[in-house]
């Protein structure tokens, strides 16, 4: 279960990636260890990239 923080924090990194500002090697790579284990995260970031 992800923690109020934890998923504010990254809906904030997949809003930005939807509008094109610039997301650090870490926060992707943060947002990609959460999205292998979360499906409503992948799902979020599936969108935010399309």
């Amino acid at each position: 279960m992800l923690s109020t923080k934890t998923r504010l924090h990254l809906e904030a990194l997949i809003k930005r990636l939807s509008k094109g500002q610039s997301v650090t090697l870490q926060q992707r790579l943060e947002l990609h260890k959460y999205a292998k284990r979360f499906p409503m995260i992948a799902g979020k970031l599936k969108t935010a990239l399309n």
